[in-house]
């Protein structure tokens, strides 16, 4: 059996509407710019579409690793996947709470769709950078009258 990947996207919020099915993804997610590391997204989203390639039901994992900018592989995610005989298609939403981000550069996640035989039948790349930039200091405007209206 083997399964395609349609969408993948990274985001800060997804939902999947439970009677439609329609796949809602919020803060599309490229780069982070940030004047230091480590930080920690508070909510850190990747949502999928896939779609079974024969008739029949698919039962596989997702694995889900990150690529560190020093060459470091990370597993993040390992989820079941069932997709029943009656349904083509299904949207997967994977959600990382307080997610640490500990280098600047580019960050890839790989997510491997196996089967049950532990064979990968599709893969999905998400690349996003995390960019230093310099902390500008923010200062007080000096206090004015509010204009009033007559």
């Amino acid at each position: 059996m083997s399964v395609k990947i349609h969408f993948v996207s990274l985001s800060l919020g997804a939902s999947v509407d439970q009677q439609t099915g329609n796949l809602s993804v919020f803060d599309i997610l490229e780069e982070i710019r940030t004047p230091q590391v480590p930080i920690h997204l508070q909510s850190l989203v990747i949502s999928l579409a896939l779609e079974k390639q024969e008739p029949g039901d698919f039962t596989g994992k997702m694995m889900i690793h990150l690529l560190t900018p020093d060459g470091q592989q990370q597993n993040v995610g390992t989820g079941d996947m069932k997709i029943p005989p009656e349904q083509k298609r299904m949207k997967a939403v994977f959600r990382f709470g307080g997610f640490p981000v500990s280098q600047f550069g580019k960050h890839r996640f790989v997510l491997s769709c196996l089967n049950q035989a532990g064979a990968k039948i599709a893969e999905g790349l998400l690349d996003f950078d995390v960019i230093q930039v310099t902390q500008v200091a923010q200062g007080v405007a000096p206090s004015q009258k509010p204009t009033l209206a007559h």
